[in-house]
């Protein structure tokens, strides 16, 4: 990984039109801090989540998130709460980003596989998706072709995002208990800026937010 002295941090939150800070409040937003692992294992564990294959971004990883589009025809932009699932092949059926609205009202995990009626990136599979993360040191993780499950879930979540990094979790675990016919593999994605980047986080660039275009 390259090791940045100082790394400005622009957060895209949601790409499209302002909102107040009451609103960011409301929705549990925090000011960004830099974690470690254990503050991270920490959250998990607070917010009743165990540490189990937990992995987290680089800078790389970052900036090339923020300089894309989420979904097909959207404006770049990096969206740090978000659920992507894949089937048994590793092949995408559901994305969701926290900006698209409520999962209870888009109704996403009501039907096997979940559906999401918006766009779908298909360029990432499963394994594409996986390649792209770190442990808590900074170091490449390899995860193994596992075609013995039914779906992934890949659960992005923020520690200044508490609040729905936790209602994120709260529906893929009830989704799980519900479905005790599939087997589900569910990886956690950490985009929280990390320790080991030996890098300063740049406040004053704080958030735009709101719609998905």
């Amino acid at each position: 990984m390259k090791i940045l002295s100082k790394l400005l941090i622009l957060i895209m939150i949601f790409s499209g039109f302002s909102c107040s800070s009451l609103i960011m409040t409301m929705a549990g937003m925090k000011t960004p801090e830099i974690e470690t692992k254990e503050s991270i294992y920490q959250f998990l564990i607070k917010i009743h989540q165990d540490t189990s294959d937990v992995f987290c971004l680089d800078t790389n990883l970052l900036r090339h998130l923020q300089s894309q589009p989420f979904k097909p025809g959207w404006a770049p932009g990096f969206k740090p709460v978000q659920i992507r699932v894949y089937d048994h092949t590793g092949e995408p059926v559901m994305q969701w980003a926290s900006c698209e609205g409520s999962l209870n009202k888009l109704r996403t995990f009501d039907s096997v596989p979940p559906v999401n009626t918006n766009a779908l990136d298909k360029s990432l599979t499963l394994k594409s998706d996986m390649e792209r993360y770190f442990d808590f040191n900074g170091n490449p993780v390899h995860i193994s072709d596992d075609k013995n499950y039914d779906y992934f879930i890949l659960v992005c979540f923020a520690k200044y995002f508490a609040r729905l990094s936790k209602t994120s979790f709260r529906k893929v675990h009830r989704y799980i208990s519900d479905h005790p016919e599939l087997k589900i593999k569910l990886y956690k994605i950490n985009v929280d800026f990390q320790k080991s980047w030996n890098a300063e986080i740049k406040t004053e660039t704080v958030v735009r937010v709101g719609g998905s275009k």
